[in-house]
């Protein structure tokens, strides 16, 4: 060791080694990073598995809608669109619609739109 700082820190380091409170600070300070990455990890996969689920559940909801769509036969089709074009009931919400024939808003808003 022919740089005299170099030295004075491995000086520096081997005592510090060599106290028993330094070695156990030294250890609890990296089980406590060792635990904080385990928390972190945890809570990741926690956050990913609840968005998932999330997801899964909105696509099941898309899904039974447009199988709604697609699942309308042509006979409910002029049912719903006679309603729509009547004067007394074209004016009711879609919401309203949907309660009394028992379909999605979202299909009343399609069928409305075509």
């Amino acid at each position: 060791m022919s740089i005299p700082e170099l030295k004075d820190a491995k000086n520096a380091l081997e005592e510090l080694s060599a106290q028993d409170e330094a070695r156990e600070i030294a250890r609890v300070r990296e089980k406590s990073r060792i635990h904080f990455d385990s928390l972190m990890a945890e809570a990741t996969a926690k956050g990913e598995a609840k968005g998932e689920a999330k997801g899964k559940a909105e696509g099941k909801a898309e899904g039974r809608a447009e199988g709604e769509a697609k699942g309308l036969n042509d006979k409910a089709k002029s049912v719903l669109k006679a309603l729509l074009s009547a004067p007394e009931t074209k004016s009711l919400p879609n919401a309203r619609l949907a309660e009394l024939t028992g379909l999605s808003v979202e299909v009343i808003a399609k069928v409305r739109a075509e």
